[in-house]
């Protein structure tokens, strides 16, 4: 199945790019799908999204639509994911 994925904030500049589409399995949640993306990008990518501990951060925020979703879960076939790590200052 095809999933986007938006990034934005620093993610986007991370990530190289504002948005990519993924072929994924047919059973994957959003925190797998997460780490394989993870595999795709550089380490200044990879430490914005995991831990030293390889577990997704939790200050991270992540919509399906307009949806604020949890890691657990599962992903349908066309769905665009936008995530976005909360910004500080004033």
């Amino acid at each position: 199945m095809h999933i986007t994925v938006h990034y934005l904030t620093q993610i986007r500049r991370a990530a190289g790019c504002a948005s990519e589409t993924l072929d994924v399995p047919t059973d994957c949640t959003l925190e797998v799908f997460l780490h394989q993306l993870t595999e795709r990008h550089d380490p200044a990518f990879r430490a914005l999204l995991v831990d030293d501990a390889n577990v997704i951060r939790r200050s991270l925020l992540f919509f399906v639509g307009d949806d604020h979703v949890e890691l657990s879960r599962a992903l349908r076939d066309g769905e665009a994911i936008s995530i976005l790590a909360p910004m500080a200052g004033g």
